[in-house]
């Protein structure tokens, strides 16, 4: 039997839920509750998989493979924690620049999709995570360990066919329900002054993205929620 797991969420100090066939979640309006049942009814793995965030302001880095929030950063020795295996593990050489930044709210659900962590498991042809609150569900494909300008290029497309894939996954397993959540998909790169973000070449590539999927590309490194 397969539980979702919640602490310290709103009013619930500390919930286990068994998660079965049917599963109903009853809560206020617009806590997520549609997008949670789908989910858990569609992926197996997502009951142990999903992170309840509720920090206004919080980051999610890439390590060996697999996207995990940050719960604290130690500019003073250049470190930063996670959670590896249910064990809050530090890591060393923390690079500012290799963030997914996430602000101004107070609710999100997290899911790593790629990594042995993930939903989906080790693999190059999908995103590397998504996440969702009460109005938005955005798909994330980091891309930061481009040196040049060619590379970044590459590292575009490779990402937008990885974000496809995501998409194509999810829209067939939900059946594009996603419980009246807007949809948006980033790609982030990195911020080096040489770089040209938002030049013409991308122009084209997130406005064949949206005729195909329907769905906002944006190149960058935070969302900032509504």
């Amino acid at each position: 039997m397969q539980k979702i797991i919640i602490k310290n969420f709103g009013a619930i100090q500390n919930a286990e839920i068994e998660v079965k066939k049917i599963l109903v979640l009853i809560g206020e309006q617009a806590s997520g509750k549609s997008t949670k049942e789908h989910l858990s009814n569609t992926f197996p793995k997502f009951p142990d998989l999903l992170q309840i965030e509720l920090r206004e302001e919080f980051s999610v880095t890439d390590y060996k493979g697999q996207s995990f929030i940050i719960i604290s950063i130690q500019l003073d020795d250049n470190t930063f924690t996670i959670k590896l295996n249910d064990i809050e593990t530090i890591v060393e050489e923390f690079d500012s620049n290799k963030l997914f930044n996430v602000s101004n709210d107070t609710r999100i659900g997290f899911i790593p999709i790629d990594g042995k962590q993930g939903l989906l498991g080790f693999g190059d042809s999908h995103c590397d995570f998504v996440f969702f609150d009460e109005t938005d569900f955005c798909f994330v494909e980091f891309k930061l360990n481009a040196t040049s300008e060619r590379k970044v290029n590459k590292n575009r497309v490779d990402a937008i066919g990885q974000l496809k894939n995501t998409i194509n996954l999810f829209d067939d397993k939900l059946e594009k329900n996603y419980a009246g959540l807007n949809l948006e998909a980033y790609v982030c790169t990195p911020e080096f002054y040489k770089y040209p973000r938002f030049n013409s070449s991308w122009q084209e590539l997130a406005e064949e993205f949206l005729e195909e999927n329907g769905i906002p590309l944006f190149e960058r490194n935070y969302k900032t929620c509504q």
